[in-house]
């Protein structure tokens, strides 16, 4: 389940009969299960579920407003609070040669007051990626690092949910797969 909970990527959506209906008893809920969507990729991984006493109805990504039928879209979310305007600034690589070297693109967006930044990944075609991302708290353009052991002092994080633990993290690790319409759910943890 490692990302859905904590990232809120999946919503159990209540019909209209269920739509502002404050006297909805628990004899009312039903156990659903539901599977992470196959187009998102990021911290959802396939065969992820949830499951629980969740309202019968149409499960919506609440990340799938942002996805672009053309091109593929990353949604970075922060998990702390943020001042809205800081850029979060991702690098996308595709081989396990190049990657945390040489990006073969880089994009920025600024965090909004949800601490939500969108980037559109135009020119990016079908296929295996792995992204890593940093909120530039300092504005600084560069991702700023302490000088014990090169730890980075702002928040960073890799697509997939791949972590950096005493090593970094492999692009096997961190890869998945994007094609026009994905969105890919990256969350920075303070």
């Amino acid at each position: 389940m490692r990302g859905l909970l904590g990232t809120g990527v999946l919503l159990a959506g209540f019909g209209s009969a269920h739509a502002g209906s404050a006297d909805m008893a628990a004899a009312d809920m039903t156990p659903v299960e539901i599977s992470a969507s196959d187009t998102i990729a990021g911290d959802t991984v396939a065969g992820d579920t949830v499951t629980g006493d969740i309202a019968a109805g149409p499960v919506v990504n609440l990340f799938s407003v942002y996805a672009d039928p053309v091109i593929p879209v990353a949604a970075v979310q922060t998990t702390f609070d943020v001042v809205p305007g800081k850029a979060v600034r991702l690098a996308v690589y595709d081989s396990k040669e190049a990657f945390l070297e040489n990006a073969r693109a880089k994009h920025q967006a600024p965090v909004d007051a949800r601490g939500l930044a969108v980037l559109p990944l135009a020119g990016l075609e079908a296929g295996e990626y792995a992204f890593a991302v940093y909120l530039d708290l300092n504005g600084d353009g560069k991702l700023n690092r302490g000088k014990f052991l090169g730890r980075p002092k702002e928040p960073v994080a890799f697509s997939n949910g791949a972590k950096a633990k005493l090593r970094k993290p492999r692009f096997d690790e961190a890869k998945v797969t994007v094609e026009p319409g994905s969105v890919v759910v990256i969350t920075l943890n303070d």
